[in-house]
């Protein structure tokens, strides 16, 4: 088994979840695929492989008045992590990594939000891989965009075996770095009109 497919797979499905958590947004926004990315670096023997996930969606609800009171879902397809290398990008989908074929996807759910400075926030949630769901808080960075977007960024450590993401030799000291550095930016899509109820009289 190739040990860069191996490590690459405990990266990729961690990225998700930062786009659970933008602040003050009215209401449910859309994520822009193709301004968003999510992004990852296995070391293995000490030399750095990076990786990503192309196909992913999120649904966001911010309460700008109470952000304790939003929440935010994100899903992950795991059989679209690509490292540039077919071979690893099988074996990081296989039984022994991110086992694609019995939990196709990587989940993120927000429990809360919380303000730290202007513009930047720690949100909690659950984090779902290969079917176990760990606690998981993130910072995060939102910033305006042109033309009305949003963009919402992070970078956090994921330790692969609280997954149980890869086994065996993979394990063993010096192998494949247990810490796996994420980056995410999720762009936001403008907040929808706001249509006012229109009443008649007979």
């Amino acid at each position: 088994m190739n040990s860069r497919a191996a490590c690459l797979v405990g990266l990729s499905i961690f990225p998700a979840l930062i786009v659970s958590i933008p602040a003050a947004f009215a209401a449910p926004r859309a994520l822009v695929p193709a301004e968003s990315q999510v992004t990852f670096v296995v070391k293995e023997m000490g030399v750095p492989f990076p990786g990503k996930f192309t196909r992913f969606d999120a649904t966001v609800d911010i309460d700008s008045a109470s952000p304790e009171k939003s929440n935010a879902s994100v899903r992950i397809d795991i059989g679209t992590l690509t490292t540039g290398n077919e071979e690893a990008d099988a074996l990081a989908q296989g039984p022994d990594w991110l086992d694609k074929l019995r939990a196709p996807f990587a989940m993120f759910k927000s429990t809360s939000l919380r303000e730290i400075s202007k513009d930047r926030f720690e949100a909690k949630g659950s984090l779902t891989i290969r079917n176990i769901s760990r606690d998981l808080t993130v910072p995060i960075a939102i910033s305006e965009q042109p033309g009305g977007k949003t963009a919402i960024t992070s970078e956090f450590i994921i330790k692969r075996k609280e997954f149980g993401i890869g086994g065996g030799n993979w394990n063993q000291p010096g192998v494949v770095a247990e810490e796996i550095p994420v980056k995410v930016r999720f762009t936001l899509a403008p907040a929808a009109p706001v249509k006012s109820g229109a009443t008649g009289t007979r």
